[in-house]
């Protein structure tokens, strides 16, 4: 550079100087003609290029409305539109700058304190299970639906899968009901074999009311239900445990097929009945299966 160089120095504040530098739009510099001045040397004014890699200074030649920016030993152009959120600096002789903390400045009274929110109020957090009979007529309270939704499964079974518990030896079993013709059936899956028809006295989820319960239920990836200790109070499965094992509701992949059945989420193993057999998932096959989940609402807690 042959020539000199001055740097533009703010000595005082607008109490002294009567203005303070602004920042503003280029699109804004018509807005309150009266408060703001623009400030420049002849037609040149400084610009400000907000680009993603960092901002850059410029000039803007206030005749062709053009802004002309040198970096990385180049020279880039700008007019028209493309000036329209690049910022340039103002005299303000109007009040002061935000936040200024001067005895003259008037000082916004403080926010009143947020009052804490009432708490919320008493809502069911355990899952309510309906004592049934398979051939019993089907009930009409609402149920837990694997998926909420028609199942693409195995030729021949219902795609309307409805959660199921049963026990066998003491042990608790998950497993699929489904409504025949208004009767209640149901298979499972225990000890190699599959059980169905008159397997005597089961229990099936219901889906309590949205304004009953504090908590809300869905189905996750076999992965995302494995979650014990201090995280279990918010977001756990829903299962069913004995001394020996915790039984979860799980949509098994069964050739590609989906099957409501069951999983032991910490050990890693799905099953389901089907075909006279009970179809076993151990370790990593188990996840390409989905698991039925709670979800504590803001301000309740599972115990």
């Amino acid at each position: 550079l042959g020539g000199q160089i001055q740097i533009l120095k703010y000595k005082g504040d607008h109490n002294s100087l009567g203005y303070w530098y602004e920042w503003i739009k280029y699109t804004d510099r018509f807005e309150k003609a009266n408060e703001r001045q623009l400030l420049r040397c002849g037609d040149s004014l400084p610009i400000m290029w907000k680009r993603p890699q960092g901002n850059l200074m410029g000039y803007l030649d206030n005749k062709t409305e053009k802004a002309y920016f040198s970096h990385d030993k180049t020279m880039t152009t700008f007019e028209g539109c493309a000036l329209s959120d690049m910022l340039i600096v103002v005299r303000n002789l109007k009040g002061g700058p935000p936040f200024c903390e001067c005895a003259s400045y008037p000082k916004l009274p403080p926010h009143p304190p947020t009052p804490a929110p009432d708490p919320p109020p008493p809502r069911v957090i355990l899952n309510e299970w309906l004592d049934v009979r398979v051939g019993d007529a089907w009930p009409t309270r609402s149920l837990v639906k694997a998926l909420d939704k028609p199942l693409d499964t195995v030729a021949g079974e219902n795609p309307e899968q409805y959660v199921a518990l049963w026990y066998m030896a003491g042990e608790p079993v998950m497993g699929r009901a489904w409504n025949e013709g208004g009767r209640i059936a149901a298979r499972f899956g225990w000890c190699k074999r599959e059980y169905k028809g008159n397997v005597g006295s089961i229990q099936l989820l219901c889906n309590l009311s949205e304004h009953v319960r504090g908590f809300d239920y869905s189905w996750v990836p076999y992965k995302k239900a494995a979650v014990f200790g201090e995280k279990a109070k918010t977001f756990s499965s829903v299962y069913v445990d004995n001394s020996k094992v915790s039984i979860s509701p799980c949509l098994v992949n069964y050739n590609g097929k989906q099957v409501l059945g069951k999983a032991d989420v910490r050990n890693e193993k799905a099953s389901c009945g089907i075909d006279g057999k009970e179809f076993e998932l151990v370790g990593p096959a188990c996840h390409t299966s989905f698991v039925l989940v709670r979800k504590a609402k803001t301000g309740y807690k599972f115990d």
